[in-house]
């Protein structure tokens, strides 16, 4: 567990069948239902409504591996104003250390897939706002949510955790930034004979 900035850090992790996880977590009517009242619904490529079917997506592959930043805060850190700060100051650097992890994985893992924490952030401007194709096709990765995929469900289910909010200037005691590895079948299988 690492220690910072008035939290400590820890990595959670653990590897699902699909068909699993699809069939417990997966409600894209649903959670496209939460993605229209978001601000960025139909303004970012990462972000639905998609040209594509999701669960067509989510069927491509056989696991997801579940990688989680778990961070604490020091019981000082959770007075008004510090929601703020940390967002301003430490959120970014902690969705980043999360994204490289998982481009990471997704780098020596042939034919796996990562998706990452909320939108897409490659861009200033999304290239979309203008009716545009993406101009980093290749880089852009979705998150579980934007595939209908239920994190809160996840993390309670596999990691016996509860997500935590904000409320008002004050953070929580806790925060969990959720994302995935999609697996091939023939990796999943290759790494659990």
């Amino acid at each position: 567990m690492e220690e910072t900035k008035g939290y400590t850090c820890a990595t959670l992790e653990r590897t699902v069948p699909l068909d699993e996880f699809v069939k417990d977590l997966v409600d894209v009517p649903r959670f496209q239902g939460y993605c229209q009242d978001c601000p960025n619904y139909g303004k970012t490529w990462s972000c639905p409504p998609f040209d594509f079917d999701p669960l067509a997506l989510w069927d491509r592959f056989g696991a997801i591996h579940l990688y989680a930043r778990k961070l604490v805060f020091a019981k000082d850190r959770l007075f008004p104003g510090e929601r703020r700060t940390f967002e301003r100051e430490e959120l970014p650097r902690v969705k980043a250390d999360l994204a490289q992890a998982l481009l990471a994985m997704e780098a020596g893992t042939p034919g796996s897939l990562a998706l990452l924490g909320g939108k897409c952030h490659l861009c200033p401007h999304c290239a979309r706002t203008n009716g545009q194709p993406c101009r980093v096709r290749s880089q852009m990765r979705y998150s579980i949510e934007a595939l209908g995929g239920d994190c809160a469900g996840a993390l309670a289910q596999y990691f016996g955790e509860t997500l935590q909010w904000a409320q008002g200037g004050r953070l929580p005691e806790q925060m969990i930034f959720l994302g995935g590895l999609l697996l091939p079948a023939e990796e999943y299988k290759r790494r659990n004979p």
